[in-house]
């Protein structure tokens, strides 16, 4: 990594820091945990340097499964307040509304398997970061999003589980309840988005040591033991075989049409 792109995820990384520490939710448990874990906006920083390329010339963006809004927040980052910005998910609207609002997000609640509320081709890029493992039909939800995006619009998939993640197996081992039921291989996914009319245009592991244990407030200590090892995190994640202990992919793929 260049001088430049350090630069760039350290700003981003603080950028990131603020963004948490002003979205105020009433003491909602999910924003308090990414608050309590320092690394964590190291590692979204990092994360997004790796699919930044995905937004040019980009001039309307959907979080999908979007939450708090923080993808969605890293593309108004990138693209400026020209940019329009629509989000949906699960949880009702009133949850993060006043984070939304900051945004400029129009959001949406939708189901777990329901249509997305959109016409088609409304989008050039979709950003699904940490959502495609927990809907009820994953080649249902992919077939929607080629659905919502426009000719040659890119659906940016992050936070993927991994098959063979290392996180995963400690996740099962000492915090089942933090466990991902479905996980995925980068080969056999970039299959899969072929079949559903995408084509994949780079993809890769990320993250191969932890960012924060599921409770970093409670555990402090070793909160900051997982910050410490973040740096290695950029070695590993070009090292193989060590790589392919990664607990997440990241893949980047593109809208055809016939085929």
């Amino acid at each position: 990594m260049s001088a430049t792109s350090r630069h760039d995820n350290q700003a981003t990384a603080a950028a990131l820091a603020a963004f948490y520490a002003g979205a105020t939710t009433d003491g909602d448990a999910y924003l308090e945990r990414k608050r309590a874990a320092g690394a964590a906006s190291q590692e979204l920083a990092h994360a997004w340097s790796k699919v930044r390329f995905a937004l040019d010339g980009a001039t309307t963006v959907l979080d999908w499964g979007c939450r708090d809004g923080v993808f969605g927040w890293l593309a108004r980052h990138e693209l400026g307040d020209g940019l329009g910005l629509w989000g949906c998910d699960v949880v009702p609207a009133e949850s993060y509304a006043a984070v939304h609002a900051r945004l400029g997000l129009q959001y949406a609640q939708v189901g777990f398997s329901t249509p997305l509320p959109y016409a088609a081709y409304s989008f050039d890029v979709v950003l699904a970061g940490g959502t495609l493992e927990h809907v009820a039909n994953d080649g249902h939800a992919l077939d929607e999003l080629w659905r919502v995006l426009r000719p040659g619009g890119r659906l940016v998939i992050t936070h993927l589980p991994n098959a063979g993640s290392l996180s995963e197996w400690l996740a099962r081992w000492r915090w089942p309840a933090h466990a991902h039921a479905r996980r995925y291989r980068l080969s056999s996914m970039q299959a899969r988005l072929l079949q559903h009319g995408f084509m994949p245009l780079r993809g890769g592991w990320h993250q191969v040591l932890p960012v924060a244990p599921p409770d970093p407030a409670a555990r402090p200590g070793l909160a900051r033991l997982f910050n410490g090892l973040q740096p290695l995190n950029r070695v590993l994640e070009r090292l193989w075989p060590v790589n392919r202990l990664s607990a997440t992919l990241w893949i980047v793929a593109e809208k055809r049409l016939g085929f």
